[in-house]
């Protein structure tokens, strides 16, 4: 082994901490994880990555979906979706507006009808014969 281990922590405990100790902790760490009342990919990775080094596994890491990482570009990603939401909504209020412009033209239209049809009706309307 190298004098520097990839998990450093790991490597102390292998060599110091009693290993029914770690695997109790591993054991523990499944059924933890396994019992959460929502299950997400993050936990079911956990409870995978803890039963693997209860079997006595070699870890890899292409023999099951990872968890999503946040990545040194998630507030980049954060404001790019919520610029797209903002213009979506920004478009949507100008279509709702254009809507607006078409129900009052309608209704102006209405109103003009009922003015003409009542301008048709006096004009052809008979005069009444006076006494």
């Amino acid at each position: 082994m190298s004098a520097e281990h990839i998990y450093p922590l790991a490597d102390q405990a292998a060599r110091t901490v009693d290993p029914m100790i770690l695997a109790n902790a591993l054991d523990h760490i499944a059924k933890s994880a396994a019992a959460s009342r929502t299950s997400t990919r993050r936990l079911r990775w956990i409870e995978r990555r803890a039963l693997i080094a209860l079997k006595g596994q070699e870890y890899s890491d292409t023999s099951f979906d990872l968890p999503k990482s946040s990545g040194p570009n998630t507030l980049e990603k954060l404001q790019k979706r919520m610029a797209y939401h903002i213009a979506v909504k920004h478009d949507l209020l100008e279509t709702l507006k254009g809507v607006r412009h078409l129900i009052a033209d309608a209704a102006e239209l209405q109103i003009v009808d009922s003015v003409i049809a009542g301008a048709e009706e006096s004009i052809t309307a008979t005069p009444e014969a006076k006494p």
